[in-house]
């Protein structure tokens, strides 16, 4: 009897351990496994490392046409050279011609101007990339006023004939230029323009080696030539997009011919003038707005 009672009750314990497995195995199964070996964290793959960096980057400016666009306006003085200059005076009895120098006086200018920069096409100077040379092109509209005075002498002239006036010049222009872009506020760059110079001439004047007035007074003369000039300078950044720029040009243009008329036609009709090249030398300072800008962003390793 006793026998039989202690059978049954290591079946009841064995049945009740039983019911207790079945209830914890999904419990256990949910933890996962209990060696220390089989607990790791998973290592991150290439791509998830290069996605996590990519958010951590700056974002790059947005790609659009007026990244590389630039306005500005300049402001500057002109200092030209002495140019050879003829004229041909129509008398009663017949053509008379004279020779000499012409002097223009220091002149102001001053105008705005549109470039762009093509900032993707720029060519690595410096292994780091940081030194680029940046192409760009202008336009850019010139207005110029100055005076001249000039001295001739004809072959029969027992004295020089004096000659003087003043013009205003509209410059319109085309040019290219190369920027050296860094990592600094001062970027440097060289250029060339090509354009038309359209002058009007006033306050002519002639007179003769007696001190005699030939022209008639309050007369305009229209001229054009052909012009072009090379310039280098410094932009210097202020704040960002926007610089200052100091610049240094020469200037070439070609000869131009004008005609006036006379004061008295009986003793002269009108005088034709010829100028050859005319050469100055300008100093101007601009002010500049970028829409995008011309230093290097920093490297991110």
């Amino acid at each position: 009897m006793a026998t039989h009672t202690l059978a049954r009750g290591r079946l009841s314990i064995t049945a009740m351990g039983a019911a207790l497995w079945t209830v914890a195995l999904p419990f256990l199964c949910v933890a996962g496994p209990s060696s220390s070996e089989e607990i790791s964290a998973e290592e991150p793959s290439v791509e998830k490392a290069a996605a996590r960096l990519k958010l951590l980057r700056s974002p790059e400016p947005v790609e659009n046409w007026t990244k590389g666009l630039v306005v500005g306006g300049f402001f500057g003085g002109a200092w030209p050279s002495s140019q050879q200059v003829s004229g041909v005076a129509q008398t009663p009895g017949g053509p008379q011609s004279s020779h000499g120098v012409s002097q223009t006086h220091t002149g102001i200018f001053a105008g705005p101007y549109l470039g762009y920069n093509f900032m993707d096409a720029g060519l690595p100077l410096s292994r780091d990339g940081k030194w680029k040379a940046i192409p760009g092109v202008l336009l850019i509209l010139n207005y110029a006023e100055m005076s001249s005075s000039a001295l001739s002498y004809g072959p029969s002239s027992a004295g020089p004939i004096a000659s003087s006036g003043s013009s205003r010049t509209f410059l319109p222009e085309i040019g290219g230029v190369v920027l050296i872009s860094n990592p600094t506020r001062f970027v440097p760059f060289l250029g060339a323009t090509a354009g038309v110079a359209l002058s009007w001439a006033s306050g002519n004047s002639v007179v003769s080696p007696s001190g005699a007035e030939l022209v008639a007074p309050g007369q305009t003369v229209f001229t054009y030539a052909p012009s072009t000039k090379v310039m280098a300078g410094v932009a210097i950044r202020i704040v960002p997009h926007w610089n200052w720029i100091l610049g240094y040009a020469t200037r070439f243009i070609a000869p131009t011919s004008s005609t006036v008329e006379g004061l008295n036609p009986d003793v002269v009709s009108s005088i034709q003038s010829r100028t050859g090249w005319y050469q100055d030398f300008e100093g101007w300072v601009a002010l500049q707005y970028d829409f995008g800008t011309l230093r290097q962003p920093t490297t991110i390793p």
